[in-house]
């Protein structure tokens, strides 16, 4: 009997079959695996997670996952890190994403990776205004939607050492109100990074950052008017090797 067994897409278990367990032993235990699931009785702002919240912005425990609300007032963020900074591109890391906005209009999201623990105050790792993207981290690499753009696309953005780039993805790639949305970004050694939306590849950066520098899961949105906005992030998942 063959003992690999190679898959290009994935294993699917039906009907009786979710009513237990179908795989012994471990998955890749040649690489780490942290998952954040929202699950604690408080979040742990000390050691697990950096905030960066605006005047009355908050994020908290919620049904279904963490819950960020932005004060009711232009450009005030709500984001969170998450750990250390310790994921390297070098290592071949993935990060994963699962959220859900309530409003789609005048707001700005990123989901990603960043070199900063946290933010100063009206700002994320990465904006863009009309065609300009704008950075606060000097190696980032993610997905970012807003809404300053001139059209309200999602686009795969990174900064290596300081240097900027984006991409707009199609008019298809555009987040619906009050549905979940999984983003994964990827890196390889050579800090190749690879965008994955809902499943499904739809885009590649070479060099997208320095391979060398630690980088750390960043989320958030910020409020582009003067009504308050909010996400629910339902988890964050990320993978690198030893």
């Amino acid at each position: 009997m063959p003992r690999n067994f190679p898959i290009t897409s994935r294993i699917e278990f039906r009907g009786d079959a979710n009513e237990g367990p179908n795989v012994r032993g471990d998955f890749d235990p040649e690489r780490k695996c942290v998952e954040y699931l929202f699950t604690e009785l408080a979040l742990d702002t000390t050691n697990l997670y950096t905030q960066n919240l605006d005047t009355t912005s908050t994020i908290a425990l919620a049904s279904g996952g963490l819950l960020f609300t932005t004060a009711a007032t232009d450009n005030k963020v709500a984001t969170q890190s998450f750990g250390g900074i310790w994921w390297y591109a070098a290592k071949n890391p993935t990060v994963e994403m699962r959220f859900q906005v309530n409003d789609i209009t005048n707001i700005a999201i990123f989901a990603g990776f960043s070199d900063a623990v946290t933010e100063a105050a009206a700002t994320m790792p990465f904006a863009l205004a009309t065609a300009t993207l704008t950075d606060t981290c000097t190696d980032g690499v993610g997905f970012l939607f807003d809404t300053d753009q001139t059209l309200d696309y999602f686009n795969i953005v990174n900064t290596k050492n300081g240097t900027q780039a984006f991409s707009q993805l199609a008019s298809t790639f555009v987040p619906v109100n009050a549905t979940d949305l999984v983003l994964r970004v990827g890196l390889d050694s050579a800090a190749k990074a690879t965008f994955w939306w809902n499943g499904v590849a739809c885009g590649i950066k070479s060099a997208a950052v320095t391979a060398a520098t630690p980088l750390i899961p960043f989320f958030g949105i910020k409020n582009m008017s003067a009504s308050a906005h909010t996400a629910t992030l339902k988890y964050v998942r990320i993978w690198q090797d030893m």
